[in-house]
C-alpha cells in the first residue's frame, strides 16, 4: 500500500545498525541473531528497488514484494513495543548521575531496542527477533527463483541522486489550451442557445477518462453568452454516496434556494422547482448512473416555470442516451495542441522558454506517446518540471522502459506508471496514502501532512520539521499534478485527486486496503493482511470487515460522511492493536471505550466536529500519540488531567470547543509544534486557577510553530511566556470575550488593569509572520505593538486587530515593513485616524500593504493621512512620503460616522478595487485618478456624489437612496444598479420618479453618454445590470419608457427585486428575452 517496501526497508536497516552496535543488543543474547536479521535484511532491501518498479508487471514479484511488506510492518510493531517498555522500565531504575536524571526516552524512536531491564520481555523479544530472522531468510531464498529481479532497469532520478527538485509555488490556475476546446466549445455553446421545442433540453459529453470532458464542461460554464443567457448556473460533481435528499439539497442551495429544516423528499423536489424561476443550466460532471436523473430531476425540472438546459459529462455514452442527451464525443488532442499544453505546464517563468523550445522535438514524441490524453500529457509535464530543463533530461524521460512495459493494468495510460515510478520512494507513500480519501473528497494540506508523518512517511533530518518537509512534499505533487489544488481555496492548501488518478492509485494499494461504502468495491489478496480502512457513510454500531477482525493488523482508518456513526464499542477497538491513524472526526460518537488507552500504536487521532462529551483517563497511555484533533466539539467541556502525559504530542488542536479550562502541565509537552484553542485559567474563579494551564507553561514550548491563546487576562503573569520561541510564525491572541453585547465587567478598572498588564508582558518573538489580536480589553493596545514595530516585527506580512473596544488610538502599523494584509474591525472606541497610524517621521507607509479592511468601526468619524497641516511646524500630522505603494484593495464596512475619505487618497498609486458598505455620513466619493477596476458602494444612506474617478471600468450601486450626480467617469465600462433602493426614506423627488418608473437622472446620462474611439462614435458603458421593481422593469421593455436608453447599452441583463422576471438584451448580435408577461 502507501508503505512503500524499499523506503521503509531502508529506515528499519538504520535502526537496526544502531541497535547491533549498542551493549544491550549483547545482553539480551541476541547479537548474533541481530547481525544476521540485518544482513538478511541488507540483501532483501538490495533487490526491492527494483522488485517496486517489476511488481506491475509480474505476479510472482507482487507477491513477493507483499511477504516483505508483511514482515517490516511487524519488525516495525516490534520496535514500538520495544521502545514503550524500555521507557516504561527505565522509570523505574532509580538515576545516579544528574545526567541520567535528566535523559528522556522518545518513544517514537526505532532505536530504542536497548531498553530491555526486564528478563521476561529480554526473553520475548529474542524469541521475536530469531522468528523474524528465519522468516526473512526464507523471504531471501525466494528471491533467487524471481529472474526479474535479476534484469537490470534504468536508474531512477532517486537512484542517480537527483530525489525530486522541489516545485515550491502554487501559483496554479484553471486553464484552457488548444485550438480544438475552443472550436468544440463554440459549438456546443451555440446549439445549447438555441431554442428547441423542449422546455428542457439535454447534452452530454462524452469520452474516456482524461480526455478533457470536465475542462471543455467548464469552459462552456464560464462562457459569457452561457451566463448571459442563463441567470442561473449550477455547478455540481455528486459523489457516489450522496442520498436522494442530499443530492436536491445541494442542487437548492447551489441554485441559491434555501430549503431550511426540510429532510422529506417530495418537499425538497417542490422546492426545487420552485428555485428554477429563470432560465438555467445546470451541469452534471462524471454522471456514472442515469437513475437520478430519471427517478429524482427529469420530472421536476419539467414541473418549474423556466426553460434550461442540462449538461452532462460521462464516459458511457449509454448512460447519454439513455438520458435522450445531444451527445458530443470529445476528442483526443492532437499533436500541436498537446504540444502547447505540455510547453505551457512545464514552463514556470518566460527565462525558461529558450531551453524549452530547444527540445520540442522530444517533447512532441512524449505527447504522441500520450495518445492525445490531456491528463496523460499534464502528468509527464509533472515529471518534466521535476527535471532540469535540458534537451538531455527530457530524453530520459521518453526512453524510459516504462513506456515498453507490459502493466498489469491495461486502463491506465503508461503516462500514469511513468509519473508514479518517477517519484522518490518516500513521495510515492505520500501520493498512494491520498486515495484512501474518497471521490472529489477535499483533502487539506494540513490532514494529510499529519497522517504521512504519522504513518513513519516522512523522514527525519537535523534542523528540519517534519511538518515543513511533509509540506513540501504535498507542494510537489501539486507540482507534479498528481494532486489537484482548489483555485478557491489556495490559503489552506486544499486539493483532490482526479478521478483516473485515484483509481491508478487504488489499483496500486489493492493488497493491503479495504474500501467499504461510497460506491467502491475492493477485495484484497489472501497473501497478506488488511493495512488500512477508508470507510464511506457508516451508521449506528460499526462493524469491520471479518479479515480485519481476524487479522488484527489494521494501522490505519478513516471516516467520511459518517454523521449518523453514533458509537465505538469496546470490542471494536481491542481489533485494532496496531492502529497508527484514527479519525472519527464528523460522525455522532459521544464517547470513547476506554480501552482506547490499549491502542499504543496509536500517532493519530481526529475527533474534530464529533458529540464527544469526555475523554477516557487512559488517553494518558496512548505513548506515541502525535496529533489530537479536537476542534468544534461543542459538548466537550473538560480535558483529563491524562492528557499532559502524551510526551510525544506534536499537534494539539482545541479551537471552538468550549472549554473551562485545560489541565496544568501542558509544558511537559516538549515536541509540540501546534496548539491552537489553548484556553488560560480556569473559567469559575481566580482561586482555582491552579487547575488551569498557566502562561509559564508555555517557556519550555521551544518548537512551536503556530499558537492561539484564549482567554488572556486569566493568567496572573505572562512575563516570558513567549521567550525562546525562534520557531513561532502564526499567534494569534484572544483576550476574554464580553458574555453579551453590552455587558460591562464587574471591577471594570480591575479588569483594565489586568489586561493591561498582561498584554503588555506577553511580548511575541520577532519571527512572527501572522498576528491576530482580538478582545485587547484594556485601554490601550500593548506597548510591544506601539513602537519600533519594524525591528520587532520584520516578518509580519499578516495582521487583524478586532473586538478591542477600549483602545482609543490605533498602533503605528505602518512602520511593519512586510506587512500585506490588515484587517481592523470593532475598535468602537476610536474616533479618529491621523498620521499616528504611519509612525513618527517614516519615509513610507504600509510600504508592502496590498489589502486594508477596516469594518465595525462605530464610532469612527476622521480619517486624515495628515496632508492638513495647520502651521509649517505641525509635523504630528505631517505624511510620509510614500504611502500605500503597493495597496490594491480598500474595504470599508459598516462605518456609519465617517464622514470623508482621506485626502491623499488619490495618491495611492495602484488602487484597484474599492468596497464602501455602511458609511451613512460620507456624502461625496470624487477625485481618485488610480482607482481602476472596480467602485462598489452599497447601503450608503448619505452618499450623494461619485465623480472624477476617470480610470473606473466597473461601478456598483446598491441601495443608496440620495446618489444624485455620477459623473467624469471616463473609463466606465460595466455598470451595476440595484434601485430603487431597500430603504423607507426617499426625498419627495426620488419617489416621484419611482412612482413614473424613470431612471434617476444621472443614470439617463450615464447610459446615454459617448466616447470618441478612432473616427468612430460608441457608448462609454458596455454592459448594465439592474435590479429594480415590475414597474420599473416593464418600462425597460421593448417599446417603453426607458427603452430609449437601455437599447443603447450593447449588453443588458435586468431583472425584478424577487429575481422572478427577467430582461436580457443584447444589441450586437441583437437579441432579446423577457418573462415579464409570463409573470404578470
Amino acid at each position: 500500500m502507501a508503505m512503500i517496501a524499499d523506503a521503509f526497508m531502508k529506515r528499519s536497516i538504520a535502526a537496526l545498525e544502531g541497535f547491533v552496535g549498542g551493549e544491550l543488543c549483547a545482553a539480551l543474547g541476541v547479537r548474533g541473531d541481530a547481525e544476521r536479521l540485518l544482513r538478511t535484511m541488507a540483501r532483501v532491501g538490495g533487490a526491492l528497488a527494483v522488485a517496486e518498479r517489476r511488481r506491475a508487471a509480474d505476479l510472482k514479484v507482487d507477491a513477493w514484494v507483499a511477504e516483505v511488506k508483511d514482515l517490516l510492518y511487524e519488525i516495525d510493531d516490534v520496535a514500538d513495543l520495544c521502545a514503550i517498555e524500555g521507557a516504561k522500565m527505565l522509570e523505574e531504575i532509580p538515576s545516579t548521575s544528574s545526567s541520567s536524571s535528566s535523559s528522556t526516552v522518545r518513544c517514537s524512536s526505532f532505536g530504542l531496542f536497548s531498553c530491555f531491564s526486564c528478563r521476561r520481555f529480554h526473553h520475548e523479544i529474542g524469541l521475536r527477533i530469531r522468528d523474524l530472522n528465519e522468516r526473512l531468510k526464507e523471504i531471501d531464498e525466494a528471491k533467487a527463483k524471481l529472474p526479474a529481479l535479476m534484469m537490470p532497469i534504468s536508474p531512477s532520478s532517486e537512484e542517480t541522486g537527483d530525489s525530486f527538485r522541489q516545485i515550491r509555488s502554487l501559483d496554479v490556475k484553471f486553464s484552457v489550451v488548444g485550438t480544438q476546446i475552443e472550436k468544440a466549445s463554440h459549438s456546443l455553446v451555440n446549439s445549447m442557445l438555441k431554442g428547441g421545442k423542449k422546455k428542457v433540453e439535454l447534452f452530454a459529453i462524452v469520452g474516456a477518462g482524461g480526455i478533457g470532458k470536465t475542462t471543455l464542461a467548464r469552459k462552456i460554464y464560464d462562457d459569457e453568452r452561457i451566463a448571459d443567457n442563463f441567470p442561473i448556473r449550477v455547478w455540481l460533481r455528486v459523489p457516489m454516496s450522496f442520498s436522494e435528499v442530499d443530492l436536491l439539497k445541494e442542487v437548492i442551495r447551489s441554485a441559491g434556494g434555501d430549503c431550511g429544516e426540510v429532510e422529506s423528499k417530495d418537499e425538497l423536489i417542490s422546492c426545487f422547482a420552485s428555485v428554477l424561476s429563470r432560465r438555467f443550466l445546470i451541469v452534471l460532471d462524471d454522471v456514472r448512473n442515469p437513475d437520478k436523473w430519471e427517478d429524482l430531476l427529469k420530472d421536476s425540472l419539467n414541473d418549474g416555470v423556466a426553460r434550461g438546459r442540462i449538461l452532462i459529462t460521462t464516459r458511457d455514452v449509454n448512460a447519454a442516451r439513455s438520458m435522450k442527451a445531444v451527445v458530443h464525443t470529445a476528442e483526443k488532442m492532437d499533436t500541436e495542441n498537446g504540444w502547447t499544453l505540455l510547453r505551457n505546464e512545464v514552463s514556470a517563468a518566460d527565462s525558461e522558454e529558450e531551453a524549452i523550445k530547444s527540445a520540442k522535438e522530444v517533447g512532441i514524441k512524449l505527447v504522441e506517446k500520450c495518445d492525445g490524453l490531456p491528463l496523460a500529457i499534464k502528468v509527464v509535464a509533472g515529471v518534466l518540471r521535476s527535471r532540469e530543463k535540458r534537451r538531455i533530461e527530457w530524453e530520459k524521460v521518453l526512453k524510459s522502459e516504462i513506456w515498453s512495459t507490459n502493466q498489469l493494468q491495461e486502463d491506465f495510460p503508461q503516462a500514469l506508471y511513468l509519473a508514479y515510478e518517477d517519484l522518490p520512494s518516500n513521495l510515492k507513500q505520500c501520493f498512494l496514502y491520498c486515495s484512501l480519501y474518497p471521490r472529489d473528497y477535499p483533502m487539506l494540506s494540513s490532514d494529510l501532512i499529519q497522517c504521512w508523518i504519522a504513518e513513519g512517511f516522512i523522514p527525519t533530518h537535523n534542523n528540519v520539521l517534519m511538518e515543513d518537509l511533509a509540506e513540501e512534499y504535498y507542494r510537489e505533487l501539486v507540482g507534479r499534478n498528481l494532486l489537484q489544488p482548489d483555485l478557491n481555496n489556495l490559503d489552506k492548501l486544499s486539493s483532490t485527486m482526479h478521478d483516473v488518478i485515484r483509481l491508478f492509485a487504488e489499483f496500486l494499494i489493492r493488497d493491503e486496503t479495504i474500501f467499504v461504502g461510497g460506491g467502491r468495491r475492493s477485495s484484497i489478496s489472501p497473501l497478506t493482511k488488511p493495512r488500512h480502512v477508508s470507510i464511506c457513510c457508516a451508521e449506528g454500531n460499526l462493524e469491520l470487515p471479518i479479515s480485519v477482525k481476524q487479522q488484527k493488523s489494521l494501522r490505519t482508518l478513516l471516516f467520511f460522511d459518517s454523521i449518523n456513526l453514533r458509537a465505538i464499542e469496546d470490542a471494536f477497538i481491542q481489533t485494532l492493536g496496531c492502529l497508527r491513524v484514527l479519525d472519527l472526526s464528523n460522525t455522532a460518537i459521544e464517547s470513547l471505550p476506554s480501552s482506547i488507552g490499549d491502542l499504543v500504536h496509536l500517532r493519530y487521532l481526529n475527533l474534530d466536529k464529533t458529540n464527544i462529551k469526555e475523554l477516557p483517563l487512559l488517553i494518558g497511555s496512548l505513548v506515541n500519540l502525535q496529533t489530537l484533533r479536537l476542534e468544534d466539539c461543542q459538548f466537550l467541556h473538560t480535558l483529563p488531567k491524562s492528557i499532559t502525559e502524551l510526551l510525544e504530542l506534536r499537534r494539539l488542536c482545541l479551537a471552538r470547543t468550549p472549554l473551562s479550562h485545560v489541565p496544568r502541565g501542558i509544558g511537559n509537552l516538549r515536541h509540540i509544534n501546534y496548539l491552537s484553542g489553548l484556553v488560560i485559567g480556569h473559567e469559575i474563579n481566580q482561586n482555582e486557577y491552579s487547575e488551569g494551564c498557566g502562561l509559564e507553561e508555555l517557556q519550555p514550548l521551544s518548537e512551536l510553530r503556530y499558537l492561539q491563546l484564549e482567554k488572556l487576562e486569566r493568567a496572573p503573569s505572562g512575563a516570558k511566556a513567549l521567550t525562546s520561541k525562534p520557531f513561532l510564525k502564526e499567534l494569534y491572541l484572544h483576550g476574554k470575550a464580553p458574555a453579551e453585547e453590552g455587558d460591562e465587567p464587574i471591577n471594570a478598572e480591575a479588569e483594565v488593569q489586568q489586561s493591561e498588564k498582561i498584554w503588555n508582558q506577553i511580548s511575541p518573538p520577532p519571527t512572527i509572520e501572522k498576528l491576530l489580536i482580538r478582545y485587547c480589553s484594556g485601554g490601550r493596545f500593548p506597548n510591544w505593538i506601539m513602537a519600533s514595530l519594524d525591528k520587532s516585527f520584520p516578518h509580519l506580512s499578516y495582521l487583524e486587530i478586532s473586538s478591542c473596544r477600549f483602545c482609543t488610538r490605533l498602533p503605528p502599523l505602518g512602520l511593519l515593513p512586510q506587512l500585506k494584509y490588515l484587517l481592523v474591525s470593532e475598535a468602537e472606541a476610536v474616533i479618529a485616524v491621523g498620521a499616528e497610524l504611519f509612525g513618527a517621521e517614516a519615509e513610507a507607509a504600509f510600504p508592502k500593504l496590498e489589502v486594508l479592511t477596516i469594518k465595525h468601526m462605530t464610532n469612527w468619524q476622521e480619517w486624515s493621512f495628515g496632508l492638513e497641516k495647520e502651521t509649517p511646524d505641525d509635523k504630528e500630522k505631517e505624511a510620509p512620503k510614500l504611502l500605500f505603494p503597493c495597496l490594491r484593495s480598500l474595504d470599508i464596512r459598516l462605518c456609519p460616522k465617517l464622514r470623508a475619505l482621506p485626502k491623499g487618497l488619490d495618491l495611492v498609486p495602484n488602487l484597484k478595487t474599492l468596497h464602501i458598505e455602511g458609511a451613512h455620513n460620507l456624502m461625496e466619493i470624487r477625485d481618485l485618478p488610480s482607482l481602476t477596476d472596480l467602485l462598489s458602494v452599497k447601503n450608503n444612506k448619505g452618499l450623494l456624489r461619485i465623480s472624477g474617478i476617470t480610470s473606473l471600468q466597473s461601478l456598483i450601486i446598491d441601495d443608496c437612496s440620495k446618489l444624485k450626480h455620477v459623473d467624469r467617469l471616463n473609463s466606465l465600462q460595466h455598470l451595476s444598479l440595484v434601485y430603487p433602493p431597500s430603504t423607507e426614506t426617499f426625498f419627495f423627488e426620488e419617489l416621484v420618479i419611482f412612482w413614473s418608473v424613470g431612471f434617476p437622472r444621472w443614470l439617463s446620462g450615464l447610459l446615454l453618454k459617448q466616447e470618441n474611439v478612432g473616427s468612430t462614435v460608441s457608448r462609454s458603458v458596455r454592459s448594465f445590470d439592474l435590479r429594480c421593481s415590475l414597474p420599473l422593469l416593464r418600462s425597460c421593455l421593448e417599446g417603453g419608457k426607458n427603452w430609449q436608453f437601455i437599447r443603447q447599452v450593447p449588453e443588458v441583463r435586468a431583472a425584478s427585486s424577487d429575481g422572478k422576471a427577467f430582461l436580457r438584451y443584447s444589441k450586437s448580435p441583437r437579441k432579446y428575452e423577457t418573462n415579464v408577461g409570463s409573470v404578470d
